[in-house]
């Protein structure tokens, strides 16, 4: 493997004046101090959300149902022995994200491209984390480098998240008692609105797979719908989403890279299309998609300059084919129920309507 550490020269083609310049680039000062605080700040957060998980699985309680299971904090401190409870979750999350930005990062190294360690970003959200991420310090010197570190951290996690979707099925049950009844209830809300996710297609093969070869597993017989996933499941399930919004096709995304190395010319227009395409989606299923939708527009209109010659080969191409089964695979129109903007809007505006009925 070439020497990383080692200023690099690299060749970059200016469409503007058509001349080439070179850029000696020296390597980026490493703060590995600053990435083990994160990682570490990650592992605790998702541990404290994890442990909650787990108790709330373990006792058949409602997924969300409370408030501590939203702010797990003080449950925590109470007693801290219940952090080992959250192992199962926040070492299948973490593993996965690990394994998507090592991909990224191992091929930065292999082409000779400077990118920093992985950034974890702990936060008090329903997973305990905003995700990972690495920056890339130097230019890439063509759109086959450009593909291999694109689409290498996609199908790291993925390769990771599979094998846990399965086991975290396994370990799953039907949903029954009092789960079964804040299920039903989230289900019913007025709004439309639930805290039960959504199932990729991959989640449903998987559960399939199951059903036919696993018939005295607790859920053969049971609908997807009918299933209280195991927090391994949960992690594997955010681990399949965060796929999903990699994959997107545009922009600064992992989609938007592999989309650009294929073809440059059709990056902006593939851009454009994605936008069109998470409107109604925003609108119907999940207002989340309008968001990036925006991210999308900010980040598509230009790509970083790499060089267009040589095109990619046979073998990349057809990756990129896969590329797009892992989108199929993953995608979910409404992950978190129906949570669209039109129904966001009518739950809004219902205080309203009954205030304004006369009394009888």
């Amino acid at each position: 493997m070439a020497d990383t550490q080692a200023p690099q020269e690299f060749h970059v083609f200016d469409p503007e004046r058509q001349e080439i310049t070179v850029h000696v680039v020296q390597p980026p000062k490493r703060r590995y101090w600053l990435h083990a605080l994160l990682f570490l700040a990650a592992v605790f957060t998702t541990l404290c959300i994890g442990a909650r998980m787990q108790d709330t699985f373990d006792h058949n309680l409602g997924l969300f149902s409370q408030d501590k299971d939203f702010w797990p904090w003080p449950w925590i401190f109470e007693d801290w022995h219940r952090l080992r409870l959250g192992v199962p979750f926040s070492a299948s999350l973490l593993g996965i994200l690990t394994a998507h930005e090592l991909g990224h990062y191992v091929f930065c190294m292999r082409r000779r491209v400077f990118a920093t360690l992985p950034f974890f970003i702990p936060a008090p959200t329903l997973i305990g984390t905003l995700g990972a991420f690495i920056r890339i310090k130097s230019p890439i010197r063509s759109r086959a480098d450009l593909f291999d570190i694109g689409i290498a951290g996609p199908i790291a996690g993925f390769i990771v998240a599979v094998p846990l979707t399965v086991f975290g099925l396994l370990l799953s049950k039907p949903l029954t008692g009092a789960a079964a009844q804040a299920a039903a209830a989230a289900v019913a809300r007025a709004d439309g609105a639930s805290m039960l996710p959504g199932f990729p297609f991959i989640f449903k093969l998987a559960h399939w797979i199951i059903t036919i070869f696993g018939g005295n597993t607790a859920i053969a017989h049971v609908a997807p719908g009918g299933i209280y996933l195991h927090p391994i499941a949960m992690a594997a399930w955010v681990g399949m989403f965060a796929t999903t919004l990699n994959l997107l096709p545009g922009g600064q995304l992992d989609g938007g890279h592999i989309i650009f190395a294929v073809h440059p010319r059709l990056h902006r227009p593939v851009s454009l299309i994605s936008i069109l395409a998470l409107l109604p989606l925003s609108w119907y299923y999940w207002a989340g998609w309008l968001l990036w939708a925006v991210v999308l527009r900010f980040t598509g209109s230009r790509h970083p300059d790499v060089p267009t010659y040589p095109p990619l080969d046979g073998k990349r191409r057809l990756l990129a084919l896969f590329a797009l089964i892992m989108l199929v695979l993953t995608f979910i129109p409404g992950p978190f129920g129906d949570e669209g903007l039109k129904h966001v809007l009518e739950d809004y505006h219902k205080p309203d309507q009954q205030q304004s009925q006369p009394l009888k």
